[in-house]
């Protein structure tokens, strides 16, 4: 299971340096993005970029929505109760805190695109607990065919069926495990402007390499 996580343009752009006599670092300017997303750290983003920590922050909570917003759609959910959702919201922040990055020079082309290379250690939290999901979510729909379910709300409903993925995945946040070493090459591009640019395809795949989705889809 892959998503889409559109982030707004705050993260896909950064003032060129050159011009002020200080060369480019475009290992720094990657690891401040990712310092955002995933670890809620904006000192160094707001140093490359002169952005405020308000619309900063304001964009990682966006991107945050963004993400439950997949979490729902990856295991076939409607739109629980805001409750839930801060629930959701609050488990990514406490996983994504855990995210493990290192960038690293990679080469520059004549069209002036720098290249990084970025090596992630993927957090495997859902994958390994993809066989209890599936065991539980088998149980849910046999619970709801026996018309166990019948007197809720629609979002009550879907609080009670998320609570069971949600109740396995925080009991293993103390434990986090991570899969093998994976090396992604990241173009920055400089559009007319002068500005880089990271594409949206390429935090897309940043994104589903930190977070694997399991391959199988655990749906109620």
């Amino acid at each position: 299971m892959k998503f889409k996580y559109y982030l707004s343009c705050l993260f896909l752009f950064v003032i060129l340096l050159t011009g002020c006599g200080r060369s480019f670092d475009s290992q720094g300017y990657l690891t401040s993005i990712m310092d955002v997303l995933y670890k809620g750290d904006y000192t160094a983003y707001m140093d490359f970029t002169g952005a405020s920590r308000t619309d900063v922050s304001l964009s990682r909570d966006q991107w945050l929505s963004e993400s439950t917003d997949a979490f729902l759609t990856a295991f076939g959910s409607g739109q629980p109760s805001e409750e839930t959702t801060d629930r959701i919201s609050s488990l990514l922040t406490q996983i994504y805190a855990n995210a493990s990055y290192e960038a690293s020079a990679g080469a520059s082309s004549d069209d002036g695109t720098l290249s990084v290379q970025l090596t992630i250690r993927p957090l495997t939290i859902l994958t390994d607990n993809y066989d209890a999901i599936q065991t539980y979510v088998r149980s849910f729909n046999e619970k709801n065919a026996a018309f166990a379910y019948a007197s809720l709300t629609e979002e009550a409903y879907y609080d009670t069926y998320l609570d069971g993925i949600l109740t396995i995945l925080e009991s293993h946040l103390a434990d986090m495990n991570f899969g093998e070493d994976t090396t992604l090459d990241i173009n920055l591009t400089k559009n007319d402007d002068g500005l880089y640019t990271i594409s949206e395809d390429t935090l897309t795949e940043i994104q589903n390499t930190v977070l694997p989705w399991p391959k199988a889809e655990a749906q109620q």
